[in-house]
């Protein structure tokens, strides 16, 4: 039997080849430097440190239509015909073979950089701003002409593209005919969480802040819905409500999984704390991509004091089996009643939905929220208070004599 030796070449994680592949693509790049401008040494700034951005300004483009001229006839054509078309309207044979190359390469850029991206996606991520919500245009004039509207879906708070529910009927219920919430002593009875956590509200004197995208959201918790919540936790606290307040973020680094994510901490929690039975999922509304008239929407001045107006948002069962939808639907009943018996106009009508929003876990489960976009963090605390004390005369009401 013939014997055949067989090499065995190790198989590079992908690390190790996206490491492999810039050592190859910066010692190419020197060499590159060194042949066509004669610089074999690195240039050096009056305070003596090397300065290595004169040494790379080429990588963007030079270096790549060195490569592809040498490797790719036609390139050369390309970019004479680039060049041309900067410098008259000509469209000569050169167009043709432009358009030819164009349609065979199925690229609409002619660029090196931009050619070897189409190729190796990685490159095309270079320089790239990852935004992880969907965005609005702050409200600067600098950025107005820098940048155009991006579109935010209404109702920021669906996990998802769906259906419109707005034509989901409100069930007859009697919100007198409610189950009791358990007393337990020295144990919290209401959670509040956040599946949409970086959500924060438009900057002010004394919460200003950088937003990391153009939809006013920020990884600092104390400029988010997170702040909110606190305060919203220590009320009830003073209302003699025991409340616990929970910051893991769950909208981050993607949005699409958030309510996933904040389902597996709820369950934990539920596992871990028996006793809660009341649970918030705490939000801030983005009604329309113009935060100025989210504000129009969501803004009320009450007693010469402006607040955030409140929507609470109760998931059906249209979607997914919900079998305590009703249940929440009488417990906000219950709220929304109360909060215009405390604050007249404070609150916005009752959003039914077709997703459930994890309120599938309690029956006395809704989603919150408190403001938009459009309003101040200011504004949304004294809102925090008062559903606090609303809140805590409902749980009061109907809590189980013992």
């Amino acid at each position: 039997m013939q014997h055949i030796k067989i090499i065995k070449i190790l198989k590079l994680k992908n690390f190790q080849r996206i490491i492999f592949c810039l050592v190859i693509i910066f010692i190419s790049l020197f060499i590159y430097r060194s042949v066509l401008y004669s610089k074999t040494v690195p240039t050096f700034s009056s305070r003596g440190q090397i300065d290595i951005l004169e040494n790379v300004k080429t990588f963007d483009n030079g270096f790549f239509e060195y490569i592809f001229s040498q490797s790719i006839p036609a390139y050369k054509v390309l970019s004479e015909e680039m060049q041309m078309s900067k410098e008259s309207e000509n469209r000569g044979p050169n167009f043709i073979a432009r358009s030819v190359l164009k349609l065979a390469l199925n690229i609409d850029s002619f660029t090196g950089k931009d050619i070897i991206a189409y190729q190796i996606p990685l490159f095309g991520q270079i320089g790239l701003e990852t935004s992880y919500t969907p965005g609005v245009e702050l409200n600067q004039d600098k950025q107005e002409k820098e940048e155009p509207i991006e579109q935010i879906p209404e109702n920021e708070h669906e996990p998802e593209n769906t259906n419109n529910s707005e034509n989901i009927e409100p069930p007859e219920v009697e919100p007198e005919q409610i189950e009791e919430v358990v007393p337990a002593k020295g144990a919290p009875i209401v959670l509040i969480y956040h599946t949409h956590t970086t959500e924060s509200y438009m900057p002010s004197k004394g919460y200003n802040y950088k937003p990391r995208d153009k939809a006013y959201h920020s990884n600092d918790l104390n400029y988010t819905v997170v702040r909110v919540g606190e305060v919203l936790a220590k009320e009830l606290e003073k209302y003699g409500i025991k409340a616990l307040h929970n910051k893991t973020v769950h909208d981050v680094p993607t949005y699409m999984y958030s309510y996933s994510n904040s389902l597996n901490t709820v369950e934990e929690l539920l596992k871990k704390y028996p006793t809660l039975q009341v649970l918030i999922d705490l939000h801030r509304d983005a009604p329309y991509s113009d935060p100025n008239k989210s504000r129009e929407l969501t803004t009320v001045k009450i007693n010469g004091k402006l607040y955030s107006r409140i929507m609470l948002v109760v998931g059906t069962d249209k979607m997914f089996p919900h079998p305590n939808w009703k249940e929440n639907y009488k417990f906000a009943l219950l709220i929304q009643e109360k909060m215009e018996e405390l604050f007249p106009g404070l609150s916005r009508d009752i959003d039914l939905r077709e997703q459930r929003f994890n309120q599938h876990l309690s029956k006395k489960a809704i989603l919150v929220e408190i403001g938009s976009h459009g309003n101040t963090m200011e504004e949304s605390i004294e809102s925090a208070k008062a559903f606090a004390k609303v809140l805590s005369e409902v749980i009061k009401s109907i809590s189980k004599k013992t």
